[in-house]
């Protein structure tokens, strides 16, 4: 490039084709890097989550806690549905760059765990929930022991949580707890709410996922294709390379048979 043609502005066109390659690709890194932040805070919240439900049906149960916890769930499972969209958007932006055909596929795999993660503490939590209301249950029955002979068809983590909670907690907070039976019992019935609206976006991720599988059997389908075309052709170009490895073979026997004869043909007339 000349200092006339910089000085008119000219710039080298590699430079120019990978300053419009980012361009394109800005907005799905810029996607990307976002729906990467949220599978890291909703891995996160999980963690939270598990930690929290740890406590329930303990002394460190309290109101404070229940609030966290229904916080933290229910700030997890609005960024699942805002990283199942940004993911739709994410794959409609890749459609047109093909070379961020892997970097889609890993956010997708990272978030389908993460969604996994989530969805299986919710159902910790709605057990353990279940289990705590079962275990006030027997442990504000005064009328029979804690025995597992008096309650022979009692599940054994709720018998072990009724002994934990009397052996815990004085009966004026057992009482409180007893109170709490209804509150408990909705908190529940809004996690299993919540699981079947995770449970759609699994379905949405799925038929997502499935399309993505097969464009990845097509590019594999194209590999292969090339593949055998590139065997063919290595092939024919041996084939050819043997046919011309022949043919001077024959050209140089003919050339020694000629020059045989035109040596007789010297010699015949020099005698």
């Amino acid at each position: 490039m000349s200092f006339q043609d910089i000085e008119a502005g000219l710039t080298h066109p590699s430079r120019s084709l990978s300053s419009a390659s980012s361009t394109q690709d800005a907005p799905f890194l810029s996607l990307q890097s976002s729906l990467s932040l949220q599978v890291f805070k909703m891995n996160a919240n999980v963690q939270g989550i598990l930690k929290l439900v740890d406590q329930l049906g303990t002394g460190k149960d309290s109101a404070t806690l229940r609030k966290s916890l229904h916080g933290l769930t229910e700030t997890t499972r609005a960024m699942a549905k805002r990283g199942s969209e940004d993911l739709k958007k994410l794959s409609a932006l890749q459609a047109s760059l093909p070379h961020q055909k892997t970097a889609l596929q890993k956010t997708s795999h990272d978030l389908q765990l993460s969604l996994v993660a989530f969805q299986r503490a919710q159902q910790v939590s709605a057990e353990r929930q279940r289990t705590v209301v079962q275990g006030v249950k027997l442990a504000v029955d005064d009328d029979q022991p804690l025995d597992s002979s008096f309650h022979e068809d009692s599940d054994p983590n709720t018998l072990r949580q009724a002994q934990i909670l009397q052996s815990q907690l004085s009966p004026h907070e057992l009482a409180y707890q007893e109170s709490l039976i209804e509150e408990r019992e909705a908190e529940i019935r809004e996690i299993e709410s919540g699981m079947h609206e995770l449970a759609e976006i699994f379905r949405d991720l799925g038929t997502l996922v499935g399309e993505q599988g097969q464009m990845i059997d097509d590019i594999g389908n194209n590999i292969f294709s090339v593949a055998n075309d590139t065997t063919d052709a290595a092939h024919e170009l041996t084939t050819a390379h043997e046919y011309q490895r022949k043919a001077g073979r024959r050209a140089a026997c003919l050339m020694l048979v000629l020059a045989v004869v035109v040596a007789i043909v010297l010699l015949a007339i020099l005698s």
